[in-house]
């Protein structure tokens, strides 16, 4: 294994990959974990920004996000703040020896990084298998991270939950209250949370009640302090879960602090943070700001939809207008247009819907950035 300051780790889903962080680590290098399924183009490409890193050594996990922009960035991630990140979850949800949580989300992202993580710093063990479609795949585990999708698709199975389940984290975007409101009447032990790559994770967590509103992130975890931007609504964030920094044209940046998270959201009467959407997402339309995430919370409290991405495309008379992409769980989607007009303001109808592509929806969550880039190039989709 190479000397380099970052060394790429391939992953893939259902395999331990800790042995090989620890060699890394071990050599005081970075890890970058990549799946093995990604594009050899897109492979190649990251691999060469990473090759021309100039940073000191030191361990610790270097992961590319794109949030809702383009190119990957490459935020880098210490051991000590991953540290942190793990102690400070594991005072809202415990987790230690004799505790097991499921593998569900690939390690080239933060959510599953940090289940890795959380095992080695805190005790307890990961389950790796296959990726949870029914209640008999988490058959053992005591804890689990879903996005909106998974927690969704796992309602579908009317088999009951495993008696060990105490604790479902669930994060990755927006989700509907109906969908809250379902896992928590069959008996889910549902836990908001919000957090990024840049932060390690979770920086809120709560356990959901029904009738919570979909926006609910929960309580700031011990010792982070989240404040509100009030020209912008914009989250602040200073933790000592947050990274080192970003490498930009091969060199390391430190995050500002506080750091700038480019979400807006708010807190309620009761100190709990709440999340309104991306501030870079955001798009005019007749004049009107328009916030994907209040769409796609729409589209999911439909009965006949599972997930959703919104998408603002360019408009000759409204400057900018909202499609939509679906994961349908019946084929009964015809009317979805005319559902929403029931429940949103006109300007926020999508003018269409179409079907999420396989590859979207394979991913732990799909990309607004891709899909916008796909609709830019001319590429026609499957209407609903």
């Amino acid at each position: 294994m190479s000397d380099a300051a970052i060394q790429v780790v391939e992953v893939e889903s259902g395999v331990d990959p800790m042995p090989q962080f620890e060699e890394v680590w071990a050599r005081g290098s970075r890890v970058l974990p990549v799946v093995r399924s990604m594009p050899p183009i897109a492979r190649a490409a990251l691999e060469s920004r990473v090759a021309s890193v100039r940073a000191e050594r030191a361990a610790g996990v270097v992961l590319p996000t794109s949030g809702s922009r383009g190119e990957p960035r490459l935020i880098d991630l210490s051991l000590e703040a991953m540290l942190a990140s793990a102690a400070l979850g594991a005072r809202v949800i415990p987790f230690g020896p004799g505790d097991c949580w499921h593998a569900s989300l690939a390690p080239s992202h933060v959510g599953g990084l940090m289940i890795l993580m959380r095992a080695k710093f805190l005790g307890g063990s990961v389950q790796f298998g296959a990726q949870p479609r029914a209640w008999r795949d988490l058959d053992g585990a005591t804890h689990v991270s879903l996005v909106a999708t998974q927690l969704a698709r796992l309602l579908d199975d009317p088999t009951p939950l495993p008696s060990t389940l105490r604790a479902v984290m669930l994060g990755g975007g927006p989700s509907a209250h109906t969908l809250h409101d379902r896992a928590i009447a069959r008996g889910v032990p549902l836990y908001a949370t919000y957090g990024m790559t840049e932060t390690c994770s979770q920086i809120a967590t709560g356990r959901r009640a029904i009738g919570d509103a979909a926006t609910l992130a929960g309580p700031p975890l011990p010792s982070v302090s989240i404040s509100i931007a009030p020209e912008t609504s914009e989250i602040l964030v200073d933790s000592p879960t947050l990274a080192r920094g970003e490498f930009i044209d091969g060199a390391l940046v430190p995050l500002t602090r506080p750091y700038r998270t480019r979400d807006a959201g708010f807190f309620d009467d009761r100190g709990r943070l709440h999340i309104v959407g991306r501030l870079d997402a955001m798009f005019i339309s007749g004049g009107k700001n328009i916030h994907p995430e209040v769409i796609e919370r729409a589209l999911c409290e439909l009965p006949c939809v599972r997930a959703a991405c919104v998408v603002g495309v360019p408009s000759a008379k409204w400057g900018m207008r909202p499609v939509a992409f679906v994961d349908l769980r019946t084929q009964t989607g015809r009317f979805i247009r005319e559902m929403l007009s029931e429940t949103l303001e006109r300007h926020l109808v999508p003018d269409a819907v179409y079907a999420l592509p396989p590859d979207e929806l394979a991913a732990t969550k799909p990309s607004r950035a891709r899909l916008a880039a796909l609709l830019a190039a001319g590429q026609r989709f499957n209407e609903v």
